[in-house]
């Protein structure tokens, strides 16, 4: 299996909050090292691999904290066909409304990232399948959450987003998060809404750790007025 992600990659201390961009596609599991460019985001959370890692699975409470995706359906079935691992046996299973590998389902997406402002409309609905839920086995601690996106055909477009939590120290967790598109009309994916995309992949990376650090600092959970967002 390749190194995720580039080593040459460092993370934010935690003073330093959050950091995104475009670079060179990355290898995911699905799709190995194929890709035309990927979106990264990475910040350092005050809170354990486990407790990260069940805020991404746990979507009913995708509305109190994710701007970009707040609301996810699972189908009541799963394709086992896309469970390509296993989810380790220390992981709970069985919770309504929680990701599990095998899980398919359909996320509102919000481009402009105000999910959480009232009266908004979504951008889009996107498929997505879960195919990956482990424990990292690179020497780091820690876990690895991933997904494909569904609804095209592969030469289209393709992406597949990972995200490890690495333990830094007791209680402290390097978040990283990338996904990589590939297929012809990833190019203009990335030259119409590439920019957009680092910015949305930042507040997800932003808003998972204010979700997790609430009460710690004094302050709230990340919210954004109008004024935080342009189409």
């Amino acid at each position: 299996m390749p190194t995720y992600p580039p080593t040459t990659e460092s993370t934010p201390p935690p003073t330093s909050g959050v950091t995104a961009s475009i670079v060179p596609a990355i290898p995911v599991p699905t799709y190995g090292n194929g890709g035309n460019f990927a979106v990264i985001a990475k910040t350092r959370v005050a809170a354990s691999p486990s407790a990260v890692l069940e805020v991404i699975r746990n979507t009913n409470t995708w509305k109190e904290w994710n701007t970009f995706c707040p609301r996810c359906t699972i189908s009541p079935e799963k394709d086992k066909i896309l469970a390509t691992t296993q989810t380790d046996p220390s992981l709970p299973i069985g919770n309504p409304g929680w990701l599990e590998v095998g899980s398919v389902a359909t996320i509102e997406v919000f481009m402009s990232g105000d999910g959480l402002v009232d009266g908004r409309k979504k951008s889009r609905d996107q498929g997505i399948a879960i195919t990956r839920m482990e424990k990292l086995d690179d020497g780091r601690k820690g876990f690895r959450i991933a997904w494909k996106s569904t609804g095209w055909s592969h030469w289209q477009l393709h992406s597949e987003r990972v995200m490890d939590f690495v333990e830094v120290e007791d209680g402290v967790t390097d978040y990283i998060c990338w996904e990589t598109f590939g297929g012809v009309l990833s190019i203009a994916v990335k030259a119409t809404v590439g920019g957009t995309l680092v910015d949305r992949f930042g507040d997800y990376a932003r808003d998972v750790k204010a979700f997790l650090e609430k009460g710690k600092d004094g302050s709230d959970v990340a919210s954004h007025d109008e004024s935080d967002h342009h189409a």
